[in-house]
């Protein structure tokens, strides 16, 4: 079983430095194998959200999976309906009752939905919910500069974390940049550059896969490591947490060992060059859709 390090937020919380992604897991038997072998494999940190349609199944797995409560690490969302203050409250205790939990460790707002514009007063009443002692650390997600900026401006807490669509293929790295100088850690969704088959229309004759990708194939060859290690390590390097899904209990072990080696700058820039801006998942300033969580 993996010993996966912490890293400290800037509210002084420890984090662990890999997490697991249960998003697109289900909430059947794929979900609870996939589970079962996170646990097994060291995996303490679990991020869900009421938009995965597992959030009360990941709770009831965590309430019951044997490992102690203070030894988890708990992320779920704020759905994009629920931006209004006493509705982001109203979330945040449908959470806690659909997850059967007392506390969650950390809360963030999934989409600032910007067309709507309440995300700052959403993070208003994230930041109740902290100061009241009911949430451990609170983030956002999904957050460009802009949306940051206007709560940063609008608020007195810095977001602890801002989850972002993040790989070698889309470093975003003047945001990373901005939320490094901030004190803001980010952790990165799709670490492994998101799916075969993209779920939205993607140029098929432009379409890449980064586990493929030459050059993650030389590296790894170097260090007796998969691409995907190599993509994690990318990230871990870069002073950010992946959390990376599978369903496969050996990629779930490979996964965790990527602490046993380090990546040169040579090699870190290398990898940097494959950045095409390559997006899979939805448009962060444009997207508005209700029904997501």
């Amino acid at each position: 079983m993996a010993n996966i390090p912490t890293v400290k937020l800037n509210n002084g919380v420890e984090m662990p430095q890999l997490g697991f992604g249960v998003a697109a897991l289900g909430n059947g038997k794929e979900f609870h194998r996939a589970m079962e072998s996170a646990v097994e494999n060291g995996y303490r940190m679990f991020d869900t959200a009421p938009f995965y349609e597992n959030e009360a199944e990941t709770g009831d797995f965590l309430r019951n999976c044997g490992v102690k409560r203070e030894e988890l690490f708990v992320i779920t969302k704020l759905p994009n309906a629920c931006h209004a203050y006493d509705d982001t409250i109203k979330a945040y205790e449908a959470a806690l009752k659909n997850m059967g939990l007392d506390y969650i460790d950390m809360f963030i707002i999934h989409f600032p939905v910007p067309s709507v514009g309440k995300y700052h007063e959403a993070w208003a009443a994230m930041e109740k919910l902290y100061e009241d002692g009911r949430v451990r650390a609170i983030g956002v997600s999904n957050f460009q500069e802009k949306h940051l900026n206007k709560i940063l401006e609008t608020g007195h807490i810095v977001p602890q974390i801002n989850e972002l669509e993040c790989n070698p293929y889309l470093t975003v790295r003047p945001l990373c940049n901005f939320c490094k100088e901030k004190g803001i850690h980010v952790v990165n969704w799709f670490p492994l550059g998101g799916p075969r088959n993209p779920l939205v229309p993607y140029p098929v004759d432009d379409f890449k896969v980064l586990i493929d990708d030459p050059v993650m194939i030389k590296i790894g060859k170097k260090y007796g490591k998969s691409p995907a290690q190599v993509a994690l390590r990318w990230a871990v390097q870069n002073d950010i947490t992946p959390i990376p899904k599978s369903s496969n209990p050996e990629r779930i072990r490979q996964n965790t060992e990527i602490f046993d080696f380090t990546m040169t700058a040579e090699e870190l820039a290398e990898i940097d060059a494959l950045d095409h801006g390559r997006r899979l998942g939805p448009e962060p300033d444009l997207f508005d859709d209700m029904t997501m969580g």
